[in-house]
């Protein structure tokens, strides 16, 4: 488990078009974003800076299997809150990678006396759910037919915890 830096740029990159390549859970599907190394480092390194944002990976074998990315709000009204994204490549799945991304997203929340964590997941991704109330997620909403997947319209829950 480790936070991302601009070097391993291309090892992020490389995971996010494997990850849509693998789930029709996330929001870009294959091949739609388009993101340079260049970019990637850039907002590695602007994380870096905010204090409020990270990308925490998990590394096998020197590849980047999972990541649990943290952007943090902008304005002084919302830098407390903190949007999570996170995704483990199909074939590390069940081996607890995305519970131990969460607990380090946390700890790492934590110490920086952050308040919320948000998020989103499609309202039939019933194992995401069941991760993301085990970690004391509470569905605060629901978007109707926010994002449209393989021809059909899906519903999105907002998650968030309430950190101490």
């Amino acid at each position: 488990m480790q936070h991302l830096t601009p070097t391993e740029a291309s090892l992020y990159i490389t995971l996010l078009e494997q990850l849509e390549s693998e789930s029709e859970f996330l929001l870009f599907e294959p091949g739609e974003r388009q993101m340079s190394e260049n970019q990637a480092k850039a907002m590695i390194e602007s994380f870096r800076e905010q204090g409020n944002s990270t990308i925490i990976g998990v590394m096998r074998n020197g590849e980047l299997v999972g990541h649990i990315t943290c952007l943090g709000g902008q304005a002084r009204r919302n830098c407390h809150a903190v949007k999570l994204v996170i995704g483990v490549k199909k074939e590390y799945r069940g081996e607890g990678i995305a519970s131990s991304l969460f607990d380090c997203a946390i700890k790492w929340a934590e110490e920086k006396e952050l308040k919320r964590l948000e998020l989103m997941v499609m309202t039939h991704n019933e194992q995401a759910i069941g991760l993301y109330e085990k970690y004391d997620f509470q569905i605060e909403g629901v978007k109707k037919n926010s994002l449209k997947v393989s021809g059909d319209w899906v519903d999105e829950y907002i998650m968030a915890r309430i950190l101490p």
